[in-house]
C-alpha cells in the first residue's frame, strides 16, 4: 500500500514537471481591458448628483488654492473648494450658479432622447453640461492671507474647462486680482 501511494506521488510530481514550463497561451489585450459598461441615463441623476470631495492642485495668484479640496457632484459642478492659497493663508471658497434639480433631470432626458437609453458612464458629465449649457460659476472666498493679514475676501467667476480642470479670475481685498487655475484628482 505505501508503495503504491508512494508511486502515485512521483507519477504525480514528474507529470507536473513535465507540463510547466510548456508553451503558455497569453490573451489578446482587446480580452484584457475592461469592457466599457454603459449605463442607464434616466437613473444617472440619483448617483451623480451626490457631492463627492476631490483633492486639487492649482497655479494662480491671489486666493486660488495650490493645495486643498473641492466639493463637486458627479457632472462636474463644484460647489465649495477649500485649501492653502498662493499667499500662504487659508481660504473658504462658496461656488453659486449650479443647475438646478430640474435643468439636471430635462439635460439627461435630452441626451437620452439623441443617444438612447444606455451611455459610457464617462461621457454624461461632459454631455449633461454641454446640453445646460452652464459653464460660468460665480464664487465668493473668505480666508487669510499668511499671518501678517487676518482677513481676504473675494468675488469673481469661474469656469469649467472639462471634467478635472477649472479656472477663475476673481477681485478681492487685499488680494486685488485673483486668477488661476486648478486639476481636480
Amino acid at each position: 500500500m505505501k508503495k503504491l501511494l508512494l508511486s502515485l506521488i512521483l507519477v504525480v510530481l514528474f507529470c507536473g514537471n513535465v507540463f510547466a514550463g510548456g508553451p503558455v497561451i497569453a490573451p489578446k489585450i482587446e480580452e484584457v481591458s475592461a469592457p466599457v459598461k454603459p449605463v442607464a441615463v434616466e437613473f444617472a441623476y440619483d448617483d451623480m448628483y451626490k457631492t463627492k470631495k476631490h483633492f486639487t492642485v492649482g497655479l494662480g495668484f491671489g486666493g486660488n488654492p495650490m493645495l486643498g479640496f473641492v466639493e463637486k457632484d458627479g457632472f462636474g459642478y463644484p460647489k465649495c473648494e477649500y485649501g492653502i492659497t498662493w499667499v500662504l493663508g487659508y481660504g473658504y471658497t462658496w461656488v453659486s450658479g449650479q443647475p438646478t434639480e430640474q435643468q439636471l433631470k430635462n439635460a439627461l432626458a435630452a441626451i437620452k432622447s439623441k443617444y438612447g437609453a444606455f451611455i459610457e458612464e464617462k461621457k454624461i458629465p461632459s454631455l449633461v453640461r454641454q446640453e445646460v449649457g452652464i459653464k460660468e460659476l460665480k464664487y465668493f472666498e473668505f480666508g487669510t492671507v499668511a499671518a501678517i493679514i487676518p482677513l481676504n475676501i473675494e468675488i469673481g467667476t469661474m469656469w469649467i474647462l472639462n471634467d478635472n480642470v477649472r479656472t477663475r479670475l476673481g477681485f478681492g481685498l487685499p488680494t486685488l486680482i485673483s486668477f488661476g487655475i486648478n486639476f481636480d484628482f
